[in-house]
């Protein structure tokens, strides 16, 4: 009989190195931390892919410059919203509707965050919104790992008889314990098994 006891691991404890397809050529990649913050979910992340030699550090912006503002009197506004921008200007030219004349305006820059497109149907790593490599569809649900030590932890706990919690009033707070039904039923085992063999090769 196969045992498995929780070790209290939380999905953060997997989020080191994230396996991914590539955005650019489709092949393995990695989306890791580069530990500039000591806190996980301000940490800044950085995407290589060893085959096309893709790399991104940090989350993508672009930028939307407004100007909201008056200019020879009081009661008139000039507003003007930029479309989106690859690179933040420092002034805007614009025609004052009063005084007709072109003059350079400081604009408000909004900073625009944004991810690569991927497929919505797909799970995604949270940063750069890239699909993760080790991922497969299970009826309705998705059955997915971050990376090969993710994938171990699942396969101790799919593959034991029995499944002791750690009762260290962590409750519900543990990665096994927030694993969804399908994983958690014996009636799965050897289907959810031979997916990470698959993925193991």
């Amino acid at each position: 009989m196969e045992r498995f006891q929780d070790e209290n691991k939380w999905l953060g404890n997997f989020e080191d190195i994230i396996d991914v397809k590539c955005p650019k050529c489709s092949a393995k990649a990695g989306v890791k931390r580069t530990y500039e913050s000591k806190y996980l979910y301000r940490d800044t992340r950085i995407l290589e892919c060893k085959h096309c030699y893709f790399a991104q550090k940090g989350q993508m912006k672009k930028f939307k410059a407004i100007v909201d503002t008056f200019c020879c009197n009081n009661e008139d506004k000039i507003k003007y919203e930029s479309q989106i921008l690859n690179e933040k200007p420092e002034k805007i030219n614009l025609k004052c509707p009063i005084c007709m004349e072109h003059k350079d305006f400081k604009p408000k820059i909004e900073e625009i965050t944004y991810g690569f497109n991927a497929d919505v149907s797909k799970q995604r790593e949270s940063y750069f919104n890239c699909e993760l490599w080790y991922q497969k569809q299970f009826d309705n649900a998705i059955f997915w790992a971050y990376n090969r030590d993710h994938i171990e932890y699942l396969e101790r706990y799919i593959r034991a008889d029995l499944r002791e919690r750690n009762n260290d009033g962590s409750f519900n707070k543990t990665l096994v314990s927030r694993l969804p039904q399908f994983v958690k039923s014996a009636k799965n085992r050897e289907k959810l098994l031979k997916s990470i063999e698959k993925w193991k090769k």
